[in-house]
Order: structure tokens, then C-alpha cells, then sequence
């Protein structure tokens, strides 16, 4: 078993969420804006405090598994940020985890992606 950081990744906000050996419960950390944060520190910072060891990250393909412009961003995302801590990288596609969550416009709930996202990792490799 691994510990697992999970992203739902934003052109201005970001969703977290982890999964421990020790609580092997996956729980949403916090959702970060890009613009106020460094989100270098921010990922150096939870791989670090939860000694993570693998990435799960949402991939948004379109109805059709085609690629589009975010396909490309999380790619760019990947080899940017994340490729730098050799660690493994699993790719989930996302297609309906933003309408299993619902909310009001004023909330933001990318942790809750997030998890979504790492619950789907969990339940399809674990």
C-alpha cells in the first residue's frame, strides 16, 4: 500500500486530497488558488508531511477519450511539477467526478474532486 496524493487539477484552483498507510482512509486536504500560492511548495510540502510515494492525478478527456486543451495542460502539469519527485504517476480520467459532487457556484469543492478521483484510483488497483 502506498501513500497517495491526489490532484484535481485547475487552471486557477487545485484540489488535494491524500491517502495513508496509517489511516488508509482517503481524506480531502484543501483546495489551493494558483494565483495566491505557490503550488510548488504547496505539493513539496504534502509529499513531504505525508511522505507520499505515489501521484493520482485527474485526466479530462473529452466524451469521446479525445485529448483537449486541459488534456494538455495536465500533461504540461506532469512534466513541470510532478515528474521532478520520481514517483509514480497514475493518470484517472475524470469525465464524471465534477457532476458526482454538487454544490453551490460560491463553494469550491476541487477536494472533494480530488478525493472522488483517488476513491476511483483506490477501488479500481487497490
Amino acid at each position: 500500500m502506498n501513500n497517495l496524493l491526489s490532484i484535481d487539477f485547475g487552471e486557477r484552483y487545485m484540489g488535494f486530497a491524500i491517502r495513508t498507510v496509517k489511516t488508509q482512509i482517503p481524506i480531502p486536504i484543501e483546495v489551493v488558488d494558483i494565483k495566491k500560492d505557490n503550488i510548488a511548495n504547496k505539493i513539496s510540502t504534502y509529499v513531504d508531511s505525508y511522505d507520499i510515494n505515489k501521484f493520482i492525478i485527474g485526466y479530462p478527456l473529452g466524451m469521446n477519450l479525445s485529448e483537449n486543451r486541459m488534456t494538455n495542460n495536465v500533461d504540461n502539469f506532469i512534466e513541470e511539477e510532478l515528474k521532478k519527485y520520481n514517483l509514480p504517476i497514475s493518470k484517472i480520467d475524470e469525465r464524471f467526478t465534477s457532476e458526482l459532487i454538487k454544490n453551490s457556484k460560491k463553494d469550491r469543492v476541487d477536494d472533494l474532486s480530488a478525493l472522488e478521483i483517488l476513491e476511483t484510483y483506490i477501488k479500481n488497483n487497490d
